[in-house]
């Protein structure tokens, strides 16, 4: 008896016509998009998980976890990853439905700034994190407020 080999693709695609397989799928990949772009970052410096995790200030077996998409970090900790590694983040609003939206320019976090001008509390979410910076008296905020509402 011989067996025909079975192709990756065709695997995946008897895969993908299965809803349930699908909507998981789709619900594992904000995790995936996290912990890639957590290893990229730390890649980036040529460090291992335990060098970096010092240079970061924490435990290497957080940034395992983080790299596993076991945990995904808070806005402040993957700012503190990619300060580290040398790069600010960025967060863009992309439009779920495709209809005319605003054009919004991305907001840059720079990991000094952010901890300097909103006061982080543990637990806290972006979005908490975000209102709390534009509600802000903070004269890094206010200057934020004012350039976004001038353009």
């Amino acid at each position: 008896m011989t067996h025909q080999p079975i192709s990756w693709d065709s695997i995946r695609d008897r895969l993908f016509e299965d809803s349930e397989f699908t909507d998981e799928y789709d619900a594992v990949e904000t995790e995936y998009s996290f912990a890639s772009r957590a290893i990229a970052i730390r890649a980036s410096t040529g460090l291992n998980q335990r060098e970096f995790a010092e240079r970061v200030g924490m435990k290497q077996s957080q940034i395992a976890r983080i790299e596993s998409g076991k945990q995904i970090p808070k806005l402040e900790t993957f700012a503190k990853l990619a300060a580290a590694a040398g790069y600010a983040i960025e967060v863009n609003f992309i439009p779920l439905q495709e209809q005319p939206q605003p054009e919004l320019k991305p907001i840059r976090f720079n990991q000094s700034k952010i901890t300097e001008s909103v006061p982080l509390v543990a637990n806290q979410t972006v979005r908490e994190v975000l209102l709390n910076g534009l509600e802000s008296q903070d004269e890094v905020m206010k200057t934020v407020r004012q350039t976004s509402s001038s353009d």
